[in-house]
């Protein structure tokens, strides 16, 4: 397992401080995230990802204006990853409740572009980023309430369109991620996808000719055993 180290530097303000591990440095952290907290979350996206994660800098913004100013994906991003400049950007929307979700997010799509560069197409990063930093399942019956895309590879980034649009998108792409990971050997389709196109190995590992047929019943089946689990 990769060692870690810490360095405090604190700021004028009791409430935050400069923390640098070898996988993330910090500027402006909340007391409460800390060492070990850092150290679980990078471990359980390393682990599956089967990467050691070039330092990361991580921005943390205590205003929502000023958090909004620095990036274009509106107010409902609670942060955003710039994969050329290797960066994270926390808006003040995270907090301790929801910081291991939302980091754990954000280096998924750090080692995507350390590691996989574009091979991981964009219908599936988002997903695959909330499938692998444990956001919870999704609500199979809800999305079938909805229109589902019509072909899921045309699904750009989705912080596009309205609230409802973004949500769906998430929850679309998630799906997409937890249907891969019951069909294939998820993380030797990671391994056969570095700096090659996975879409070329879908058929080959996961045994799916059809993608977006294979999705629909995939959400029809998934929401009647969810239907069944409740009753």
């Amino acid at each position: 397992m990769t060692k870690y180290f810490i360095l405090f530097f604190f700021s004028a303000t009791a409430f935050s401080a400069e923390l640098l591990t070898n996988c993330a440095r910090f500027s402006d952290v909340p007391k409460w995230v800390n060492l070990s907290r850092v150290n679980r979350i990078a471990d359980s996206v390393t682990r599956i990802m089967e990467w050691d994660i070039r330092r990361v800098e991580v921005q943390w913004y205590q205003n929502q204006k000023e958090f909004e100013s620095v990036h274009s994906l509106g107010p409902m991003a609670l942060a955003v990853t710039q994969r050329g400049q290797n960066r994270i950007l926390l808006g003040p929307k995270v907090i301790d409740s929801n910081f291991d979700r939302v980091f754990g997010h954000e280096l998924v799509h750090i080692t995507s572009a350390q590691k996989y560069k574009d091979a991981i197409p964009k219908w599936l990063e988002e997903g695959m980023a909330n499938h692998i930093a444990n956001f919870g399942k999704v609500d199979y019956k809800t999305m079938l309430k909805r229109p589902l895309p019509k072909d899921v590879t045309k699904m750009i980034h989705p912080m596009s369109g309205n609230d409802q649009d973004i949500l769906n998108h998430y929850m679309t792409s998630q799906a997409l991620a937890e249907m891969l990971s019951a069909r294939c050997d998820f993380r030797n389709l990671l391994r056969l996808s570095v700096q090659r196109k996975m879409e070329d190995y879908l058929e080959k590992v996961c045994r799916i000719s059809d993608i977006n047929q294979t999705f629909q019943k995939w959400v029809s089946d998934q929401a009647l055993t969810q239907n069944k689990a409740k009753k």
